[in-house]
């Protein structure tokens, strides 16, 4: 049972190290490139539901408010 958890124990090891290889340098035009990429797909990504929680607020606060507005309306016209 000890071999089996040393041989497992081994084999895990030497794939992290191989998995660790050498990885050829980008240069640095392209890592901007690549973050500008992601960034800008973030920044839609959150523009795009910002703008679409904000309309969803809009509507159920507007709605409200204009209900509010003209029950006032109306028990100010009542009571004259």
């Amino acid at each position: 049972m000890r071999k089996i958890i040393l041989s497992a124990g081994l084999l895990v090891s030497i794939a992290a190290v191989q998995s660790c290889g050498e990885q050829a340098p980008m240069d640095p035009s392209a890592v901007q490139a690549k973050v500008d990429s992601l960034a800008a797909g973030k920044i839609e990504e959150v523009t795009a539901k910002a703008t679409s929680d904000c309309e969803t607020r809009m509507a159920t606060e507007v709605k409200a408010m204009a209900d509010s507005i003209v029950n006032a309306t109306k028990t100010a016209n009542a009571a004259q």
